[in-house]
This record gives structure tokens, sequence and C-alpha cells, in this order.
């Protein structure tokens, strides 16, 4: 799959939580698939399954799947965003999501596109955890795999984190809510409403009630429950609020949103959510000003 992005040039940073935020994006010099690698790493796996080493068989021979993984980490590690300060700043990998979109092929130029999707500072303050976004894409621009990894940080010193994109956070969600409260569109579109908005970015979840226009409560949960959800993953809401414009409606007809729950009223809402992207979008510019 593609995400109809083109990658920035290569990049690095001091290394330190702090230095990492939502929304940056690295991308690697390239690195060819060669008959040796297919060689080596059947050797090192054990996976010495025909369509891996048999050029007869049918859609043979590709390289294992965990091949595109450990590459993946490779070029990873080749960006230097760590820099000399990877042995005192990097402090362990905690988990890794991913998944196997087209087989890497012998002669394939594979590169990695980085971004960086959540940035959340532990409880005692001291380290963060960052998540990347990685897609391992061919030189025709097709993702080959593509998935999630956590690593945690040591932070220069314990502070605050912002929460302007810090989606599917009842932070996130009351920032949000007070910049709805700004305006007047949002209180005159649901003037006669009564219901929860819930919205989802990944493994985290906010949900908003609003009453007649009006965002009464921000939790994590509401006692009845979310009337509807928008949900997507992480990378689309990073894309939604750093993109030119509001593209809300293309990604939402795209199905790069999605709904649970009533999904009459999703539609009918559907112009407020727009409302409610411009209102992310706007969080999140403002962080950004606030930390060039």
């Amino acid at each position: 799959m593609t995400r109809g992005r083109t990658a920035p040039p290569r990049a690095r940073t001091g290394g330190y939580f702090e230095d990492f935020a939502v929304g940056q994006r690295f991308t690697s010099e390239p690195r060819t698939v060669t008959p040796a690698d297919l060689a080596d790493f059947t050797r090192l796996s054990g996976d010495d399954h025909p369509v891996h080493t048999d050029p007869g068989y049918p859609g043979g021979p590709i390289l294992q799947g965990p091949f595109g993984l450990a590459v993946a980490m490779g070029l990873l590690q080749s960006l230097g965003l760590h820099g000399d300060r990877a042995a005192t700043t990097v402090l362990g990998l905690l988990d890794t999501h991913w998944s196997y979109r087209r087989p890497i092929r012998v002669g394939d130029e594979l590169h990695l596109d980085l971004t960086i999707v959540r940035c959340r500072r532990t409880t005692a303050g001291d380290r963060g955890v960052v998540t990347r976004h990685m897609i391992l894409a061919g030189a025709d621009g097709e993702t080959r795999q593509e998935g999630t990894t956590s690593v945690l940080l040591a932070a220069r010193e314990p502070g605050p984190d912002p929460v302007g994109r810090a989606f599917g956070t009842t932070g996130w969600g009351e920032a949000l809510a007070e910049r709805l409260r700004e305006g007047t569109a949002f209180a005159e579109a649901l003037e006669s409403w009564d219901g929860t908005i819930g919205l989802r970015a990944g493994e985290h979840e906010v949900h908003l009630r609003v009453y007649r226009g009006t965002v009464i409560e921000v939790s994590r949960r509401a006692a009845l429950g979310a009337t509807f959800t928008m949900e997507a993953d992480e990378l689309t809401w990073t894309e939604l609020v750093t993109a030119a414009s509001n593209d809300f409606m293309r990604r939402s007809m795209s199905g790069q949103f999605a709904v649970r729950g009533n999904g009459y009223e999703y539609l009918r809402l559907t112009p407020v959510l727009n409302l409610m992207a411009d209102a992310a979008r706007a969080l999140a510019q403002e962080e950004q000003h606030e930390r060039q």
C-alpha cells in the first residue's frame, strides 16, 4: 500500500526523548537485496522452504518475511537519530507490530520511511516512550512491509508532555474541547444534540460528552458508552493534522477512518467531525509553533 506522501530527506536529532515530536519524518538511503542476503538469512533462520530457495517454485524465490523487519531495523539505525548518545539514551525496544504487504525479492531496492506517531513520558518523568511508524518500501514506492515499534528513551529532565498531538488521550480531548468552545460553528451545529462522540487513535480512545452544543465532559469512557466512535491508526491521525489542508473527508471516504456504533448519527454529523478535524489541526500547529 502507499500513503500518498513523499518522504523527506534524511535527518538527525539529539537522541533524547524531548528531541522527538509527533509528525517528524525521516527517510533512509536505499539498500539493494542481494543473492547473498537470501542465502545468509536462510542459513541464519533455518527457513529453507522451497518458496525461498527453489527458483522453480511458483511465486519464488522470495525473502523470508522477517528479513524485511531485520532490514527495516538496520535502516532505522542508519538514520543516526540518536547520534553518539545511543548508548545512554536508548534504554530498550518495547514492542513491534508488523505487517507483510508484498513479497521482497532479490534485486529489490528498499528504503525506510519513518514517522514519529506518539511521544509519551513515563510516570517517573525521567524517560519516555517514542512510537515510530515504519514503512519499508521499494524503488517503485510500493510498501513491502510496515508497522510500528516503540522505544524507551532517556529524558533530559522531568517535565509535562505537550498534548496537542497526543491523539486519543484525555489531555488531548480536553484541549480539543476547549478549542471547539472558542467558535460558534460547533455549538450551532449541535445545538439540539445529546450524545457522546468517541475518538480513537491506535489503542487510545477518548469520549466527548456533548449536550446542546457544549462538550460537558471528557473521559476515557462515557458512562453509557459512545453514540459512535471514529477511529484510525496513529499514522492517519498524524498525517491528518500535518497535511497542508484538512483532508478529513477524503480520508474518511477512502476508509482510513472507520466508525463503530450508530452509523446513522456518524453520517449525519460528518460536517461536525470535519470541524473537529479543523480543531485538531489547529492544536497540532500551535504545538509545532511552540517547539520552534
